[in-house]
Formats: C-alpha cells, structure tokens, sequence
C-alpha cells in the first residue's frame, strides 16, 4: 500500500490533519511445557493505524481489511465533523524531521525458534530441575507512517524467551529475557540454567513472615516496578491528576541512586525511530540522581505543559518505550553479601496500584523468594505481598549492580534494561493468593 497517495487523498477530503501507520508484522511463537514443545505458531498481520482531525475534533482507529480502507476513511470524515471538540489536542507535530536508521539484527531472523527452546529446556534440566515450561516469541515489524509533514519507515526485530523450571515440590524458578541482539542469545541453555539453579533452590518453600525487610530485587522483579511506574510519568498520566510524578518536575524526590531514563534510541526490544505521529524518538532523561526531570510527551501535551515533545505519542496520550536504569559499581554477590537479614526477590506479578495520585500499591513475589541472613540465603519463602508506596521505596533504593540485563515477560508492559537493586525498609505482607 502506497501510504502517501493515501495521506494525499484524505487531505483534499473535509480534515485538517492526518496520520497513516502502516504495521506489517510476522509473529512467531514456540509454546513448551514438560520439557516438551507443544506449539509452533506463525501469525501474519498487517493493520493500518488512521488519525483524523479536524479543529479540535480527532478521530482515530486500525483497520485489518486495507482492501476497504479508502471506503471507511470517508465514512469516519463525515463522522468526524459530529464528534465532540477535544480541548487538549494542539495538533500533530509539524515540524520537518530526521530519523537515524531504525536497528536491526536480522541474524535473529534466522534463528530455529525449536531450537532454542530445546537447549532452554535442557538447561534448566542440567541445573536439577524436574521440568520445564515457557514460551518464546519472535517478532519482526515492518512499519511506515505519514503525516501532514513527515514521511518515515522502519524494520525492527526483537525475541522474548520466558522459561519456568520446576523443583519436587512443584516451586519455580523463572527467567525472562528480552533481547533484539542475536549475540545474546548464543548460549539459550544458560537461560534455562539460571531458571532451573532459582528453582534448586527454593527447596520447599516455608510460609514467609511480614515485617519490614531489606530486599534485593532481581532485575525481573524491579522490571514490573518500573514498568508500571513508567506509564505514570506520560503527561496524560500527571495532567489527569494519576500519578505520583505530578507536580514534582526538579524536585529530588526518590535516592540519588538512581538514575533513569526512556530510550527508545538504544537497540532493544523497545527500540523504534519514531513515535505515533511521526516525531523521531530520543533518549529521555526521567530521573537524575533522584530528581525528577520530565515527563514523557508528544507534540499536544508539550504545548500544553510549555515544553517540547519527547518522542513519545501515542496519539491518544504519550507512552514510555524502554526504560533504561544506570547501574552501579558492585556486583549481585557483594549486594546479596550486604544483607543482615532481609530477601532476595527474583519476580513479582500482579502489580497493581491502588491509589496511583499517592503511589500506593502492592505485588506478590514468585518464581524464586529467599530469606538472607548475614549474606547468605537460609530458606525460600511463599505467601508473601510487597504492600508499599512507590516513592519511598525508590527512596529507599540503597545501591544497585554492576551487571545490567534485558528484562521483560508478559506481566511486565515494557521492556527494560535494568541492575540489581538493594532497597531499604521494604513492606512484607501475607498474601491470600
């Protein structure tokens, strides 16, 4: 589909400004379970992304069937001159952009996704473990988008592996990995290992105890803490009075531990080259040494909050694409070594605010949970909650890892590159789950 010609035609039609997105994507998937692979699956999709707007009205949809794609867009235009005014939408970016070279690894391409899984499986056998289950999912995108002002394509690739391992006792050990660089997925049965070494290890887990603790959060587990907390700090988020960001911009709010950012520049599964209406994407400082620096915009919110776009439309309202954490100087071992008498937490899920103005939330531990005493791992836990507030706990952030992995899985929103992390004077409470 010429897009452009597209784009052309809808604007001789009754609308002030267009976006087209053109998505073409094959997704596989190799599904495991029992140290067997159950399902091998190829979907091909391709959906055009349409945005209208017309004054302050704006319209948006996907449309699967592009045969008919012209006849529906004339039918949403006479629509659109009945839709309610939109008093925040200011227009689609305008200004002319340039776009680096979308990255891509297309020795990924080639890959045998049975492959992989066979060595994960295997790997985590090798460890102990009784059996393994997981999923691994490869996905390549073609994508193309044209606006009143710009015109761009990209063609990124990208691979998630999710392995659980089981021990005797039916406890779990999980790792979850997110990768768009081959080279890190040279040695599949290494993924399979650490997940079937956690679940060796968890034993049969004991009841765990409520208190305040010391926790050393795997990279997985403090994933799903920044990735929900991320989708906080998008300006539609903050301006909707929904987030715990709100009003803090330049005020130090969280430990100068930590540093973070939304970089969809990086090669990551999270990279891409531009946004939703066509604004190249950046690297965007969030939070420096704990302070707050921005919120993550496209080119409507930035005019409404005074600033400039991030790169960050979702046309609807802005969206983080992969968050990136700065790492510290020492390694997992030493942080685990700091540890007088407090946890080690591979995976949370569940992760759920319940007042997201004030950051309250809770998430249960899985898939790994240690109790430490004077650096050394004593026992594995079950039935436990993290019931805490966001901005003390990353207050509360004491040092992190050296070592940095790509992180994410199905209960984590975004992808993210992320340390260890020792965190002070966490809240355990039972779980009824």
């Amino acid at each position: 589909m010429d897009i452009e010609l597209l784009r052309d035609k809808i604007l001789k039609m009754d609308v002030d400004e267009a976006v087209v997105l053109l998505n073409e994507r094959e997704k596989r998937q190799v599904r495991f379970s029992n140290n067997r692979i159950d399902i091998s699956k190829v979907w091909l999709d391709t959906s055009l992304e349409v945005f209208l707007s017309k004054g302050k009205r704006v319209f948006f949809t996907t449309i699967r069937d592009l045969d008919k794609a012209e006849e529906m867009i004339e039918k949403y235009v006479k629509l659109l001159g009945n839709l309610p005014e939109n008093k925040d939408f200011f227009g689609i970016n305008p200004k002319k952009q340039s776009y680096e070279k979308s990255k891509i690894d297309k020795r990924l391409l080639e890959l045998q996704l049975e492959d992989v899984a066979k060595e994960v499986i295997e790997g985590a056998i090798e460890k102990g473990a009784t059996r393994a289950a997981g999923v691994i999912y490869r996905d390549h995108v073609k994508r193309k988008i044209a606006t009143n002002y710009n015109y761009a394509e990209e063609e990124i690739a990208n691979m998630d592996v999710v392995v659980r391992a089981f021990n005797q006792y039916r406890n779990a050990g999980q790792e979850a990995i997110t990768t768009a660089n081959a080279d890190e997925l040279k040695d599949p049965r290494n993924i399979g290992q650490r997940a079937g070494t956690i679940a060796v290890m968890g034993g049969e887990p004991k009841d765990g105890k409520e208190g305040k603790f010391k926790v050393l959060f795997h990279p997985l587990g403090f994933g799903s803490l920044i990735s929900y907390s991320l989708h906080l700090a998008s300006a539609f988020m903050v301006d909707a009075g929904m987030s715990f960001f709100a009003g803090k911009i330049g005020e130090k709010i969280f430990s100068e531990k930590l540093t973070l950012w939304d970089d969809a520049t990086m090669l990551g599964s999270g990279h891409r080259t531009f946004d939703e209406e066509a604004t190249s994407t950046r690297k965007t400082l969030l939070v420096d040494k704990g302070k707050l620096m921005n919120y993550l915009h496209s080119y409507s919110t930035a005019k409404k909050f005074n600033t400039e776009t991030t790169g960050n439309a979702g046309i609807i309202r802005p969206t983080p694409w992969q968050a990136v954490m700065e790492n510290g100087t020492r390694s997992y071992e030493e942080l685990l070594g700091e540890i007088d008498r407090g946890l080690f937490i591979v995976n949370l899920w569940y992760t759920r605010f319940q007042d997201y103005r004030n950051g309250d939330f809770s998430t249960i531990p899985r898939d790994g949970i240690f109790y430490v005493e004077d650096g050394e791992i004593k026992e594995s836990w079950k039935g436990i909650r993290v019931s805490e507030n966001m901005v003390h706990l990353l207050s509360n952030i004491e040092e992190m890892s050296k070592e940095r992995m790509w992180v994410k899985w199905w209960d984590e929103v975004i992808p993210s590159y992320l340390p260890y992390v020792l965190v002070e004077d966490v809240r355990i409470t039972r779980s009824t789950l």
